[in-house]
């Protein structure tokens, strides 16, 4: 084979590996299976949680979602947009390039926190439904307020163990972000905890 034949054979296969690569992982991905088998624990846990969940009441509000709608780890941990997607795709590919060399550590720290975008894909509705009973919630949507950023996982807290029956709401978690509110916007009620 002539030298710029095999030039341009080595280019190609380098200029399309990646995607290739990258195509395989987002089909993997689907299976909950395949993301516990790098990442160990608490992931693994996360997993059997599902599992669980199946036959028993969920042990956590990820386990919840899971039972109820059939959601996915990459249902929630894809990354929104098209930004988001590259940064969680670039980040697996630098833990896969660890887990495979043995620099990886355990239990692996999060990152790239998961965007409020990933929860609205599915909560949108009912987020924006008049008279919904939390004002938090209600003032997420309105321009002229302006609470302090927060995160929907800062309250809803996805793989803490909890119980349905108090819908997987944790005071420890809640009550803090609403002193945080209530601080900043220099009225309502404060020492909350």
């Amino acid at each position: 084979m002539h030298w710029r034949r095999r030039v341009m054979l080595i280019a190609a296969m380098v200029m399309f590996a990646p995607v290739v690569a990258i195509g395989w992982v987002s089909h993997q991905e689907r299976d909950n299976r395949f993301c516990a088998s790098c990442h160990t624990q608490p992931e693994v846990e996360y997993v059997a949680r599902y599992a669980r969940a199946e036959q028993a009441p969920a042990d956590d509000l990820a386990a919840w979602h899971h039972r109820r709608d059939r959601v996915r780890c990459i249902d929630c941990h894809v990354g929104e947009g098209v930004t988001g997607r590259a940064v969680v795709v670039a980040f697996a590919g630098w833990n896969a390039f660890k887990h495979f060399t043995g620099g990886a550590t355990q239990p692996a720290k999060i990152v790239a926190p998961l965007q409020n975008e990933a929860c609205r894909k599915c909560h949108l509705a009912a987020l924006q439904k008049p008279g919904f009973a939390n004002h938090m919630h209600n003032t997420y949507f309105d321009p002229r307020a302006t609470p302090p950023f927060l995160r929907c996982t800062d309250c809803h807290l996805a793989h803490r163990l909890g119980d349905e029956r108090t819908r997987f709401q944790f005071r420890a978690a809640i009550f803090p972000q609403c002193e945080q509110c209530h601080v900043h916007m220099q009225r309502g009620p404060r020492g909350l905890q």
